[in-house]
Protein backbone atom coordinates (compact mmCIF):
# COMPACT_ATOMS: atom_id res chain seq x y z
CA UNK A 1 0.00 0.00 0.00
CA UNK A 2 2.63 2.27 1.00
CA UNK A 3 4.45 1.49 -2.47
CA UNK A 4 1.46 2.21 -4.04
CA UNK A 5 0.82 5.22 -2.75
CA UNK A 6 4.44 6.32 -3.48
CA UNK A 7 4.07 5.64 -7.02
CA UNK A 8 0.96 8.38 -7.20
CA UNK A 9 2.57 10.98 -5.33
CA UNK A 10 5.28 10.81 -8.22
CA UNK A 11 2.64 10.51 -11.19
CA UNK A 12 0.97 13.82 -9.31
CA UNK A 13 4.60 15.36 -9.33
CA UNK A 14 5.79 14.76 -12.39
CA UNK A 15 2.46 15.87 -14.37
CA UNK A 16 2.71 19.18 -12.08
CA UNK A 17 6.41 19.46 -13.39
CA UNK A 18 5.34 18.71 -17.02
CA UNK A 19 2.12 21.26 -17.04
CA UNK A 20 4.87 24.02 -15.79
CA UNK A 21 6.98 23.64 -18.07
CA UNK A 22 4.00 23.75 -20.75
CA UNK A 23 3.13 27.36 -19.54
CA UNK A 24 6.31 28.25 -19.49
CA UNK A 25 6.49 27.46 -23.49
CA UNK A 26 3.45 29.00 -24.28
CA UNK A 27 2.43 32.01 -22.18
CA UNK A 28 -0.62 33.64 -22.89
CA UNK A 29 0.48 37.58 -22.01
CA UNK A 30 1.49 39.14 -25.48
CA UNK A 31 3.28 41.24 -23.26
CA UNK A 32 5.84 38.51 -22.61
CA UNK A 33 5.56 36.68 -26.06
CA UNK A 34 4.68 38.39 -29.24
CA UNK A 35 4.89 34.63 -30.99
CA UNK A 36 4.97 31.13 -30.21
CA UNK A 37 6.08 29.00 -32.89
CA UNK A 38 4.54 26.05 -33.29
CA UNK A 39 4.31 22.71 -36.23
CA UNK A 40 3.93 24.72 -39.24
CA UNK A 41 2.54 27.55 -37.53
CA UNK A 42 3.78 30.82 -36.15
CA UNK A 43 0.99 32.76 -33.87
CA UNK A 44 1.31 36.59 -33.50
CA UNK A 45 -0.56 38.01 -30.89
CA UNK A 46 -1.18 41.97 -30.93
CA UNK A 47 0.99 44.64 -28.92
CA UNK A 48 -0.78 46.04 -25.93
CA UNK A 49 0.29 49.42 -26.30
CA UNK A 50 -1.60 51.99 -25.24
CA UNK A 51 0.01 54.94 -27.88
CA UNK A 52 -0.75 54.03 -31.04
CA UNK A 53 2.31 54.82 -32.98
CA UNK A 54 4.07 52.45 -30.02
CA UNK A 55 1.51 49.47 -30.90
CA UNK A 56 1.96 49.83 -34.58
CA UNK A 57 5.56 49.81 -34.31
CA UNK A 58 5.26 46.92 -31.83
CA UNK A 59 2.44 45.36 -34.07
CA UNK A 60 4.29 45.78 -37.74
CA UNK A 61 7.30 44.34 -36.18
CA UNK A 62 5.62 41.31 -34.95
CA UNK A 63 4.08 40.30 -38.43
CA UNK A 64 7.08 40.66 -40.48
CA UNK A 65 8.73 39.08 -38.66
CA UNK A 66 6.25 35.84 -38.30
CA UNK A 67 6.27 36.53 -42.10
CA UNK A 68 10.31 37.24 -43.31
CA UNK A 69 10.96 33.48 -41.37
CA UNK A 70 8.30 31.28 -42.24
CA UNK A 71 9.64 28.07 -44.50
CA UNK A 72 7.54 26.84 -47.57
CA UNK A 73 3.88 26.47 -46.91
CA UNK A 74 3.58 26.98 -43.27
CA UNK A 75 1.12 29.31 -41.95
CA UNK A 76 1.31 32.76 -40.29
CA UNK A 77 -1.81 33.11 -37.65
CA UNK A 78 -2.96 36.07 -36.17
CA UNK A 79 -4.32 35.73 -33.13
CA UNK A 80 -7.94 37.64 -32.04
CA UNK A 81 -7.45 41.35 -31.66
CA UNK A 82 -6.93 44.79 -32.91
CA UNK A 83 -4.16 45.47 -34.81
CA UNK A 84 -2.20 48.66 -36.16
CA UNK A 85 -0.08 48.98 -39.28
CA UNK A 86 2.12 52.59 -39.50
CA UNK A 87 3.92 51.12 -42.92
CA UNK A 88 4.14 48.53 -45.56
CA UNK A 89 5.23 44.44 -44.88
CA UNK A 90 6.54 43.62 -47.86
CA UNK A 91 7.68 39.49 -48.18
CA UNK A 92 9.52 38.52 -51.05
CA UNK A 93 8.68 34.97 -52.93
CA UNK A 94 6.47 33.91 -50.25
CA UNK A 95 4.34 30.38 -50.65
CA UNK A 96 2.33 29.93 -47.11
CA UNK A 97 -0.50 31.08 -45.83
CA UNK A 98 -1.08 34.51 -43.46
CA UNK A 99 -4.32 34.01 -41.81
CA UNK A 100 -6.68 35.52 -38.69
CA UNK A 101 -8.80 34.66 -36.18
CA UNK A 102 -11.90 35.71 -38.33
CA UNK A 103 -13.46 38.18 -40.19
CA UNK A 104 -14.77 39.93 -37.22
CA UNK A 105 -11.63 38.86 -34.91
CA UNK A 106 -8.78 40.02 -36.40
CA UNK A 107 -8.76 43.70 -37.64
CA UNK A 108 -5.67 45.41 -38.72
CA UNK A 109 -6.16 49.45 -39.43
CA UNK A 110 -3.90 52.07 -40.61
CA UNK A 111 -3.17 54.17 -37.56
CA UNK A 112 -5.38 56.97 -36.71
CA UNK A 113 -4.08 60.45 -37.30
CA UNK A 114 -0.98 59.34 -39.20
CA UNK A 115 0.41 58.80 -43.22
CA UNK A 116 0.58 55.27 -44.03
CA UNK A 117 4.23 54.85 -45.19
CA UNK A 118 4.91 52.92 -48.56
CA UNK A 119 8.14 54.49 -49.32
CA UNK A 120 9.86 50.91 -49.37
CA UNK A 121 7.06 49.62 -51.43
CA UNK A 122 8.67 47.49 -55.02
CA UNK A 123 7.41 49.12 -58.04
CA UNK A 124 5.10 48.05 -60.81
CA UNK A 125 5.93 48.13 -63.92
CA UNK A 126 3.92 46.78 -66.83
CA UNK A 127 5.43 46.70 -70.68
CA UNK A 128 3.51 50.07 -70.80
CA UNK A 129 3.09 51.61 -67.44
CA UNK A 130 5.53 52.30 -64.90
CA UNK A 131 4.33 52.54 -60.62
CA UNK A 132 5.63 53.12 -57.57
CA UNK A 133 3.88 50.64 -55.13
CA UNK A 134 1.57 51.83 -52.50
CA UNK A 135 1.23 48.50 -50.41
CA UNK A 136 -0.18 47.51 -46.77
CA UNK A 137 1.04 43.83 -47.52
CA UNK A 138 2.75 42.91 -50.44
CA UNK A 139 3.99 39.52 -51.99
CA UNK A 140 6.14 40.37 -54.39
CA UNK A 141 7.72 36.96 -56.53
CA UNK A 142 10.78 37.01 -58.74
CA UNK A 143 10.85 34.05 -61.25
CA UNK A 144 11.00 30.37 -60.44
CA UNK A 145 10.10 26.85 -61.73
CA UNK A 146 8.84 26.02 -58.51
CA UNK A 147 5.07 26.52 -58.21
CA UNK A 148 3.85 28.88 -54.98
CA UNK A 149 0.85 29.31 -53.49
CA UNK A 150 -0.11 32.90 -51.32
CA UNK A 151 -3.26 32.45 -49.29
CA UNK A 152 -4.63 34.93 -46.53
CA UNK A 153 -7.91 34.40 -45.06
CA UNK A 154 -9.68 35.03 -42.10
CA UNK A 155 -9.27 38.66 -41.22
CA UNK A 156 -10.38 42.27 -41.49
CA UNK A 157 -8.36 45.34 -42.89
CA UNK A 158 -9.35 49.33 -42.00
CA UNK A 159 -8.08 51.79 -44.46
CA UNK A 160 -9.17 55.06 -42.50
CA UNK A 161 -5.81 57.41 -43.70
CA UNK A 162 -3.77 58.35 -46.93
CA UNK A 163 -0.56 57.12 -47.71
CA UNK A 164 2.84 59.29 -48.29
CA UNK A 165 2.57 60.36 -51.42
CA UNK A 166 3.14 58.06 -54.65
CA UNK A 167 3.64 58.84 -58.63
CA UNK A 168 1.13 56.26 -61.19
CA UNK A 169 1.64 56.72 -64.68
CA UNK A 170 4.99 57.74 -63.98
CA UNK A 171 6.87 59.67 -67.14
CA UNK A 172 3.66 60.25 -69.23
CA UNK A 173 1.01 62.82 -69.67
CA UNK A 174 -1.40 61.30 -67.05
CA UNK A 175 1.38 61.32 -64.44
CA UNK A 176 -0.43 61.51 -60.93
CA UNK A 177 0.15 61.65 -57.41
CA UNK A 178 -1.89 59.22 -55.32
CA UNK A 179 -2.15 58.71 -51.74
CA UNK A 180 -4.77 55.45 -51.62
CA UNK A 181 -3.79 52.03 -50.33
CA UNK A 182 -3.65 48.82 -51.78
CA UNK A 183 -4.65 46.79 -49.18
CA UNK A 184 -3.39 43.36 -50.10
CA UNK A 185 -1.25 42.31 -53.55
CA UNK A 186 0.58 39.60 -54.57
CA UNK A 187 2.77 39.81 -57.98
CA UNK A 188 5.02 38.80 -59.97
CA UNK A 189 7.76 41.21 -60.95
CA UNK A 190 7.94 40.26 -64.33
CA UNK A 191 4.25 41.22 -65.19
CA UNK A 192 3.72 40.53 -68.81
CA UNK A 193 7.04 41.82 -69.71
CA UNK A 194 8.31 38.63 -70.92
CA UNK A 195 4.85 36.51 -72.09
CA UNK A 196 6.95 33.24 -72.84
CA UNK A 197 8.14 32.75 -69.63
CA UNK A 198 5.18 32.80 -66.71
CA UNK A 199 5.29 32.07 -63.43
CA UNK A 200 3.40 29.44 -61.45
CA UNK A 201 1.79 31.58 -59.11
CA UNK A 202 -1.66 30.57 -56.98
CA UNK A 203 -3.58 33.88 -54.87
CA UNK A 204 -6.39 32.44 -52.36
CA UNK A 205 -8.16 35.21 -50.61
CA UNK A 206 -10.88 33.85 -48.49
CA UNK A 207 -12.82 35.23 -45.77
CA UNK A 208 -11.97 38.77 -45.64
CA UNK A 209 -13.40 42.11 -45.23
CA UNK A 210 -11.86 44.63 -46.40
CA UNK A 211 -13.18 48.34 -45.08
CA UNK A 212 -11.94 52.21 -46.86
CA UNK A 213 -13.84 55.18 -46.34
CA UNK A 214 -14.62 57.96 -49.28
CA UNK A 215 -13.23 61.68 -49.20
CA UNK A 216 -11.96 64.68 -51.18
CA UNK A 217 -8.68 64.13 -49.43
CA UNK A 218 -8.04 60.63 -51.48
CA UNK A 219 -6.82 62.11 -54.45
CA UNK A 220 -7.72 59.09 -56.70
CA UNK A 221 -11.78 58.78 -57.27
CA UNK A 222 -11.94 60.30 -53.42
CA UNK A 223 -11.44 56.45 -51.64
CA UNK A 224 -9.24 55.64 -49.25
CA UNK A 225 -8.57 52.05 -50.90
CA UNK A 226 -6.81 51.76 -54.49
CA UNK A 227 -7.40 48.03 -55.06
CA UNK A 228 -9.03 46.32 -51.89
CA UNK A 229 -7.69 42.23 -53.04
CA UNK A 230 -5.35 42.41 -55.79
CA UNK A 231 -2.62 40.00 -57.86
CA UNK A 232 -0.61 40.46 -60.98
CA UNK A 233 0.61 37.98 -63.22
CA UNK A 234 1.50 36.61 -65.25
CA UNK A 235 0.99 33.41 -64.28
CA UNK A 236 0.19 30.02 -65.42
CA UNK A 237 -1.51 29.33 -61.84
CA UNK A 238 -5.29 29.95 -60.25
CA UNK A 239 -6.64 33.40 -58.46
CA UNK A 240 -10.09 32.53 -56.18
CA UNK A 241 -11.44 34.90 -54.53
CA UNK A 242 -14.52 33.54 -51.94
CA UNK A 243 -16.61 35.09 -49.32
CA UNK A 244 -14.97 38.40 -49.10
CA UNK A 245 -16.72 41.99 -48.38
CA UNK A 246 -15.20 45.04 -49.84
CA UNK A 247 -16.43 48.51 -49.33
CA UNK A 248 -15.47 51.87 -50.85
CA UNK A 249 -12.44 51.72 -52.92
CA UNK A 250 -11.52 52.52 -56.88
CA UNK A 251 -10.84 48.61 -57.43
CA UNK A 252 -12.66 46.23 -55.09
CA UNK A 253 -11.06 43.11 -56.35
CA UNK A 254 -8.59 43.02 -59.42
CA UNK A 255 -6.92 40.17 -60.73
CA UNK A 256 -4.19 40.39 -64.16
CA UNK A 257 -2.32 38.52 -66.10
CA UNK A 258 -3.68 35.00 -64.95
CA UNK A 259 -2.65 33.70 -68.87
CA UNK A 260 -0.91 30.60 -69.04
CA UNK A 261 -2.36 27.75 -70.43
CA UNK A 262 -4.10 26.51 -66.95
CA UNK A 263 -4.55 30.02 -65.67
CA UNK A 264 -8.05 30.28 -64.23
CA UNK A 265 -9.99 33.67 -62.29
CA UNK A 266 -12.45 32.81 -59.85
CA UNK A 267 -14.78 35.24 -57.38
CA UNK A 268 -17.34 33.89 -55.49
CA UNK A 269 -19.69 34.98 -52.95
CA UNK A 270 -18.18 38.44 -52.61
CA UNK A 271 -20.20 41.50 -51.40
CA UNK A 272 -18.55 44.30 -53.11
CA UNK A 273 -20.08 47.78 -52.62
CA UNK A 274 -19.18 51.52 -53.57
CA UNK A 275 -16.77 50.80 -56.09
CA UNK A 276 -15.50 52.49 -59.00
CA UNK A 277 -14.79 48.90 -60.56
CA UNK A 278 -16.55 46.28 -58.29
CA UNK A 279 -14.39 43.46 -60.52
CA UNK A 280 -11.58 44.59 -62.92
CA UNK A 281 -9.41 42.26 -64.87
CA UNK A 282 -7.14 42.38 -67.86
CA UNK A 283 -5.14 39.83 -69.39
CA UNK A 284 -7.25 36.89 -68.23
CA UNK A 285 -8.92 34.35 -70.80
CA UNK A 286 -11.21 32.03 -68.09
CA UNK A 287 -13.28 33.74 -65.71
CA UNK A 288 -15.99 32.25 -63.10
CA UNK A 289 -18.07 34.65 -61.72
CA UNK A 290 -20.69 33.82 -59.32
CA UNK A 291 -22.76 34.04 -56.50
CA UNK A 292 -21.50 37.46 -56.04
CA UNK A 293 -23.44 41.19 -55.23
CA UNK A 294 -22.13 44.18 -56.84
CA UNK A 295 -23.78 47.59 -55.09
CA UNK A 296 -23.05 51.30 -56.36
CA UNK A 297 -20.59 50.99 -58.60
CA UNK A 298 -19.27 52.76 -62.01
CA UNK A 299 -18.51 49.47 -63.52
CA UNK A 300 -20.07 46.34 -61.88
CA UNK A 301 -17.62 44.04 -63.68
CA UNK A 302 -15.15 44.35 -66.90
CA UNK A 303 -13.10 41.51 -67.86
CA UNK A 304 -10.77 42.35 -70.59
CA UNK A 305 -8.35 39.87 -72.91
CA UNK A 306 -5.95 42.57 -73.40
CA UNK A 307 -2.60 43.92 -72.37
CA UNK A 308 -2.38 47.16 -70.38
CA UNK A 309 -1.74 49.25 -73.54
CA UNK A 310 -5.18 47.63 -75.30
CA UNK A 311 -3.18 45.46 -77.65
CA UNK A 312 -4.74 41.97 -77.99
CA UNK A 313 -2.53 39.22 -77.38
CA UNK A 314 -2.47 35.87 -78.58
CA UNK A 315 -3.43 33.21 -75.95
CA UNK A 316 -5.87 30.33 -74.80
CA UNK A 317 -9.64 31.31 -75.68
CA UNK A 318 -10.58 29.99 -72.60
CA UNK A 319 -14.34 29.11 -70.73
CA UNK A 320 -15.94 31.65 -68.74
CA UNK A 321 -19.44 31.97 -66.83
CA UNK A 322 -20.87 34.93 -65.34
CA UNK A 323 -23.95 33.48 -63.33
CA UNK A 324 -25.92 34.19 -60.12
CA UNK A 325 -25.13 37.79 -59.38
CA UNK A 326 -26.54 40.44 -58.23
CA UNK A 327 -24.98 44.27 -59.36
CA UNK A 328 -25.87 47.64 -59.56
CA UNK A 329 -24.04 50.23 -61.74
CA UNK A 330 -23.98 53.80 -62.05
CA UNK A 331 -23.03 55.76 -64.83
CA UNK A 332 -21.05 53.48 -67.23
CA UNK A 333 -22.47 49.49 -67.19
CA UNK A 334 -23.02 46.80 -65.51
CA UNK A 335 -20.64 43.83 -67.28
CA UNK A 336 -18.52 45.05 -70.07
CA UNK A 337 -16.05 41.72 -71.55
CA UNK A 338 -14.04 42.63 -74.46
CA UNK A 339 -11.93 40.12 -76.65
CA UNK A 340 -13.18 36.93 -75.14
CA UNK A 341 -14.76 33.48 -76.38
CA UNK A 342 -16.80 30.82 -75.16
CA UNK A 343 -18.63 33.12 -72.18
CA UNK A 344 -22.14 32.37 -70.53
CA UNK A 345 -23.90 35.14 -69.42
CA UNK A 346 -26.81 33.77 -67.05
CA UNK A 347 -29.24 34.18 -64.36
CA UNK A 348 -28.04 37.80 -63.52
CA UNK A 349 -29.85 40.23 -61.91
CA UNK A 350 -28.73 44.06 -63.13
CA UNK A 351 -30.05 47.23 -61.76
CA UNK A 352 -28.88 50.59 -62.77
CA UNK A 353 -28.22 52.86 -65.85
CA UNK A 354 -25.19 53.68 -67.84
CA UNK A 355 -24.69 54.60 -71.83
CA UNK A 356 -24.00 50.59 -72.92
CA UNK A 357 -26.38 48.96 -70.49
CA UNK A 358 -26.51 46.11 -68.18
CA UNK A 359 -24.43 43.82 -70.69
CA UNK A 360 -21.62 44.96 -73.15
CA UNK A 361 -20.18 42.40 -75.45
CA UNK A 362 -17.33 43.51 -77.65
CA UNK A 363 -14.99 41.81 -79.65
CA UNK A 364 -15.64 38.13 -79.30
CA UNK A 365 -17.92 35.44 -79.93
CA UNK A 366 -19.77 32.19 -79.36
CA UNK A 367 -21.35 33.64 -76.56
CA UNK A 368 -24.83 32.30 -74.68
CA UNK A 369 -26.64 35.15 -72.67
CA UNK A 370 -29.81 34.09 -71.53
CA UNK A 371 -32.20 34.30 -68.80
CA UNK A 372 -30.87 37.45 -66.97
CA UNK A 373 -32.98 40.34 -65.37
CA UNK A 374 -32.67 43.71 -66.96
CA UNK A 375 -35.65 45.24 -65.40
CA UNK A 376 -33.97 47.24 -62.60
CA UNK A 377 -31.87 48.73 -66.24
CA UNK A 378 -32.92 51.74 -67.99
CA UNK A 379 -31.90 52.54 -71.45
CA UNK A 380 -30.29 55.92 -71.93
CA UNK A 381 -28.72 57.64 -74.78
CA UNK A 382 -26.88 57.03 -77.33
CA UNK A 383 -27.47 53.31 -77.80
CA UNK A 384 -30.94 52.78 -75.85
CA UNK A 385 -30.35 49.54 -74.72
CA UNK A 386 -30.01 47.41 -72.18
CA UNK A 387 -27.54 44.38 -73.58
CA UNK A 388 -25.01 46.43 -75.97
CA UNK A 389 -23.11 44.68 -78.78
CA UNK A 390 -20.20 45.52 -80.91
CA UNK A 391 -18.28 43.32 -83.10
CA UNK A 392 -19.56 39.97 -81.07
CA UNK A 393 -19.66 36.85 -83.62
CA UNK A 394 -21.71 33.74 -83.72
CA UNK A 395 -23.48 34.24 -80.36
CA UNK A 396 -26.89 33.80 -79.38
CA UNK A 397 -29.35 36.06 -77.09
CA UNK A 398 -32.55 34.77 -75.48
CA UNK A 399 -35.17 34.83 -73.19
CA UNK A 400 -33.89 37.99 -70.81
CA UNK A 401 -36.28 39.95 -68.94
CA UNK A 402 -36.40 43.82 -70.13
CA UNK A 403 -34.22 42.56 -73.33
CA UNK A 404 -33.09 45.51 -75.70
CA UNK A 405 -30.34 44.68 -77.76
CA UNK A 406 -28.88 47.69 -79.14
CA UNK A 407 -25.43 49.16 -80.35
CA UNK A 408 -23.11 48.80 -83.50
CA UNK A 409 -23.33 45.01 -83.68
CA UNK A 410 -26.97 44.88 -83.36
CA UNK A 411 -27.38 43.99 -86.61
CA UNK A 412 -24.53 41.01 -87.02
CA UNK A 413 -25.86 38.59 -89.15
CA UNK A 414 -23.91 35.84 -87.22
CA UNK A 415 -25.74 36.67 -84.09
CA UNK A 416 -29.12 34.74 -83.27
CA UNK A 417 -31.36 37.06 -81.41
CA UNK A 418 -34.61 35.67 -79.69
CA UNK A 419 -37.61 36.57 -77.94
CA UNK A 420 -37.12 38.34 -74.44
CA UNK A 421 -39.46 38.27 -71.43
CA UNK A 422 -41.52 40.52 -70.22
CA UNK A 423 -40.64 42.03 -66.80
CA UNK A 424 -43.82 40.66 -65.08
CA UNK A 425 -43.54 36.60 -65.96
CA UNK A 426 -41.94 34.47 -63.88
Amino acid sequence: MKNLKKLLQLILCMSICFSCTETDEFIDDPSVLKSAKEAGKTKVMPSTATDASVKAQEDWQNINDALQNTEPGEVVQLAEGLFYLHKSIIRWDFHGTLKGSGMDKTIIQTVPGELFNVEECPSVNWSLEENDGGFMFCFPHDFTDDERTVTVSDLSIVVSEPTTPYLRWKNTVKEMEFNSLQAIIVFYTNLNNDMANPIHLNVLYKNITITGEKDEKYLYNSFSIFHGLAAYGLSNGTFEAKNVHIENASGCITPFAFYGDDATVTVKNASLKSCKWGIFSLLNHSWTILNNEIENSTLGIVMLKQSVGGELLEGPDGISFVKDNKIHFMGVLGLGVQNLKNVQVKDNVFEGSGRFGGIAGLKGGNWIITDNDLCGVAPVAPFNCTIFLNNLKNSEINDNANQVVGGPGASDPTIIIGEGRECNED
